[in-house]
């Protein structure tokens, strides 16, 4: 098929396939003329706005019919931020750590984190009281209308707010959410984001509610003890939830059929907010007693079951991988051990390791990784149906790629070395070189035209078709 460049633009819009950059600008001009950039940039707007709006509903003063409402100190909330970070920071490196063979961009990592902690936490809060105040308006009194917003109305609502900006970046970038780990990753850090936030407001109302009534005891203690339970002991909560919306996302994305595209993300949905629910029905009826413990124990095997199940996925993308880049190795557009080299966690984890005690060769080595994983995932997508004649167009600019980095990267772990320094160096004192012919004392002669300058060759491209 003959692409014209309409046809090209219009192909590759609807398949997500990114467009290359042109060469007539610099990078700077292309990042510009970006729309991801400028979506980045409003939703960070977005976001200082919702957390600014946050701080004035919590820390301000409020006038009620009965009298004034203080609000929560500055000292309150800056100290429950500093025990709330450790639980967000270790459970934001564990899904991060997740993500390891089509890694995401920064940017997308930090956007579902700012997403979580801003703006889903400000439609949250402002939702749940008007279904609060409703619910309470028509409970006329009952004792039992104070846990029905709890149960019945927050779970949906947090669980789609959080939900928001993994549908919004499955419509704008879904060529690069391409497994089930990407999409869990993507929900676990909008997830931890949202309980960073949260965790904040719950114990600086703990800390600020102590420190006002003499009967609470020590307000630090008071706080250290919700630390515990929500920081500790049931801190996997949101991750859980939200990680059963990544999952049905992930499978909608990656499936051909129509109406598994549509009912996927909303059971995954559906089962994320019936699991808030319960969490949230059992915390609200049960006590601290041994069915507390009980209950705390099935949550934690589930978790246990989950994380079993991550693990095989790991495996399952990693015999992906390896597949897809073995039918470019038979059709003579790969190197032979390529598909074995670039499919196995610990050789990736090692090229990178000689990369970086040799620097010239980091850079080129982490973009030939990316683009050899981008390659596998492409072939995949064209042989599930999801991306049209235009992926061969996208593939032969990362066959091109490939061709150009091989030499300058690290390819492959047999024959490599890592470089250690050389203390002695340090302590050398440098002399003139005379390899190029005679220099003057203190001058420097260039080397002679024979010598070898650059890194080895570590591979030789396969035939061209």
């Amino acid at each position: 098929m003959s692409w014209t460049p309409r046809l090209e633009r219009r192909a590759r819009m609807l398949s997500g396939i990114p467009r290359p950059g042109d060469p007539s600008r610099t990078w700077w001009q292309n990042i510009l003329r970006s729309p991801f950039l400028w979506a980045t940039v409003a939703l960070l707007v977005v976001g200082f706005f919702a957390l600014w709006d946050m701080y004035a509903l919590v820390s301000w003063d409020r006038q009620v019919p009965g009298g004034t409402i203080p609000g929560i100190t500055n000292e309150s909330i800056i100290l429950a931020a500093k025990y709330a970070w450790p639980t967000a920071a270790v459970w934001s490196l564990m899904f991060i750590w997740l993500d390891r063979l089509r890694k995401q961009r920064m940017v997308m990592w930090l956007l579902a984190f700012l997403w979580g902690a801003a703006i889903s936490t400000w439609i949250s809060i402002y939702v749940n009281s008007w279904m609060a105040e409703l619910i309470n308006i028509r409970g006329d009194g009952d004792p039992a209308a104070g846990a029905r917003p709890a149960i019945f109305v927050a779970p949906f609502v947090e669980e789609a707010a959080k939900a928001i900006i993994l549908f919004l970046l499955a419509v704008l970038v879904r060529y690069r959410i391409v497994s089930i780990l990407q999409s869990v990753t993507l929900a676990g850090l909008s997830a931890i984001g949202f309980a960073f936030t949260e965790n904040i407001l719950y114990y600086a109302r703990a800390h600020d509610f102590a420190t006002r009534t003499i009967q609470a005891g020590d307000p630090v203690e008071a706080m250290k003890e919700l630390v515990l339970l929500r920081g500790v002991y049931t801190s996997f909560g949101h991750p859980l939830f939200t990680f059963m919306t990544g999952v049905g996302l992930a499978i909608g994305l990656r499936h051909r059929s129509k109406l598994v595209r549509v009912l996927a993300p909303l059971v995954g949905f559906t089962l994320s907010a019936l699991g808030h629910m319960a969490f949230n029905g059992v915390a609200s009826t049960v006590g601290s007693g041994r069915q507390a413990k009980m209950l705390w124990f099935m949550g934690l095997g589930l978790v246990a079951i989950l994380i079993g199940f991550l693990v095989g996925q790991l495996f399952r993308e990693r015999n992906r991988i390896r597949n897809r880049l073995t039918d470019l190795a038979r059709m003579g557009w790969l190197l032979p051990d390529d598909p074995k080299v670039y499919s196995t966690l610990w050789k990736r984890v090692w090229m990178v390791v000689i990369a970086i005690s040799q620097p010239r060769r980091l850079v080129p080595t982490v973009l030939m990784m990316r683009a050899m994983t981008e390659l596998a995932y492409l072939r995949d997508s064209m042989t599930r149906g999801l991306i049209d004649d235009v992926g061969y167009v996208r593939a032969r600019e990362l066959l091109v790629e490939i061709r150009r980095l091989r030499p300058l990267a690290v390819s492959n772990t047999a024959g490599e070395r890592v470089v250690l320094p050389d203390p002695r160096r340090w302590f050398r004192r440098r002399q003139p070189s005379l390899a190029g012919g005679y220099a003057a004392p203190g001058q420097w002669a260039p080397p002679s035209t024979g010598q070898a300058w650059g890194p080895p060759q570590s591979g030789q491209w396969g035939p061209g078709r």
